[in-house]
């Protein structure tokens, strides 16, 4: 709890002072840490070795649709997407940005995945980091320390269009550091991330129940629904509105699903 204290202080502190597009350093550094930590935690479990009591992993609808809503958490980044492209020297770069962005994501989190249940099957932990043997000590604390502060600095990447957002609705001003408005804004912000954590400790459920509600919103209804209004009436018309009502259907079944099944998982422990 003192731990998360200190993460959400230090959390503050950089959301006040700085804004998404004060420097490149950030999220290039965010990035090369991912880098470093996922090639130390595919090297842990090497290190650790296949678990004893080994048993595959036995995929059920819950754990599918729990599993879902914590894929869906990686790709939050959707909701800052206008901000981004807005800041962009070269806006129509944007689409190129995210293909790779989403290439880079995806080849660091496929091997720690396969690995992982490759390795320790049934006894996988929410966490990848539990499964590690706690011997090597040194290690794990490396990686706690870069996935610590790769966090932060996720965090205020994507939480700076959401406070900024949130700042032009009350009328703060833009250009004054240390506004009252500005700083009450953002106090609230890190305020409620310290309320869910300590409301539902368990992240993995957390990630779970944010991907299965926002974050699917913003990914498959509300893209699918926003290009059904925009769509040019000409011979793919059809298609078009087929495929973007499978996608709306298909988020909402299963965003009602996933919530369902975090929020009983959380009720439950």
């Amino acid at each position: 709890r003192n731990l998360c204290c200190y993460h959400a202080l230090v959390f503050l502190v950089i959301l006040l002072f700085g804004s998404g597009n004060d420097s490149l350093l950030v999220p290039v550094l965010a990035t090369a840490l991912s880098v470093i930590f996922t090639a130390l935690i595919v090297y842990g479990i090497f290190l650790t070795g296949k678990a004893a009591d080994y048993q595959p992993y036995q995929v059920t609808a819950k754990s599918w649709f729990l599993s879902f809503g914590k894929f869906l958490f990686a790709f939050g980044g959707h909701s800052a997407f206008p901000n981004f492209q807005k800041e962009m020297k070269k806006p129509r770069n944007f689409p190129g940005s995210v293909i790779i962005a989403f290439l880079i994501k995806l080849s660091l989190y496929i091997p720690v995945g396969i690995i992982g249940m490759l390795f320790f099957g049934e006894c996988v932990r929410p966490n990848i980091l539990n499964n590690i043997d706690p011997q090597f000590r040194v290690l794990n604390a490396c990686i706690l320390m870069l996935v610590a502060v790769q966090a932060i600095m996720s965090a205020t990447i994507l939480g700076n269009p959401v406070t900024a957002m949130i700042e032009g609705a009350v009328g703060a001003p833009y250009n004054k550091l240390f506004s009252i408005k500005r700083i009450a804004v953002r106090v609230c912000f890190v305020t409620t991330a310290i309320v869910i954590c300590e409301a539902i400790p368990r992240f993995d459920l957390i990630m779970a129940l944010i991907g299965g509600t926002t974050i699917n919103t913003a990914v498959f209804i509300l893209p699918s629904l926003f290009h059904i209004k925009l769509a040019k009436k000409d011979k793919w018309l059809t298609f078009k509105i087929t495929l973007d009502t499978l996608s709306i259907t298909f988020g909402l079944v299963a965003g009602c699903v996933c919530t369902y099944a975090s929020v009983s998982t959380s009720w439950m422990n």
